[in-house]
């Protein structure tokens, strides 16, 4: 590789990395700004619940609660569509940290759980994605992280992560309004 292409593939990286920053500033500013016209993206229904589930994701490292609007949603609206809209938007704000690591590499500590998180995607990427976005874990931004240092194909981590959190969020609302219907029930 030349110098050059080498200075253009940094910038590149580079410019990656910034503007996953500069979106989960945005997003988290945003929030903290707009949190009543944001309450009002409830009323929109499935639109509503996949913009939130966008922004909720879309910030690096500080996770924001889609479950619970996820979990509200689905005591006013079927939890199965729930659970598949909060899940494509939530996969679709994951990006952010896709692209924080397509664009940094240097951007994670080379820890022990760091090794064997990388070794276990680079032969399993599509299941790691999978597992860390069905079970509610704080290290899925790791994941996210190394599956852009890794370069995997971008189709593949939207599927997986759509997946994972379709599941997960899917059984959040449906146990929300399962919960709530068998609550009520016991205080009649």
């Amino acid at each position: 590789m030349t110098t050059e292409a080498k200075k253009s593939s940094r910038t590149g990286r580079i410019l990656t990395l910034v503007l996953a920053v500069s979106i989960s500033i945005a997003i988290i500013w945003l929030t903290n700004q707009y949190s009543a016209e944001i309450e009002k993206l409830r009323e929109l229904g499935y639109l509503g619940l996949f913009i939130i589930s966008i922004m909720g994701n879309a910030t690096l490292i500080m996770p924001a609660p889609v479950f619970v609007v996820a979990c509200a949603m689905g005591q006013v609206l079927n939890p199965i569509p729930v659970g598949i809209v909060a899940g494509l938007g939530a996969a679709i704000g994951e990006l952010t940290g896709y692209m924080a690591g397509y664009g940094g590499e240097a951007i994670i500590p080379e820890g022990r759980l760091y090794q064997r998180l990388h070794a276990f995607m680079q032969r399993h990427g599509m299941l790691t994605i999978f597992l860390l976005a069905a079970v509610p874990n704080p290290i899925f931004d790791v994941g996210g992280i190394m599956a852009g240092i890794l370069k995997m194909p971008v189709w593949k981590f939207l599927m997986a992560a759509w997946i994972g959190k379709s599941i997960r969020l899917g059984v959040t609302a449906w146990a929300c309004m399962a919960g709530i219907s068998w609550l009520q029930s016991i205080f009649k």
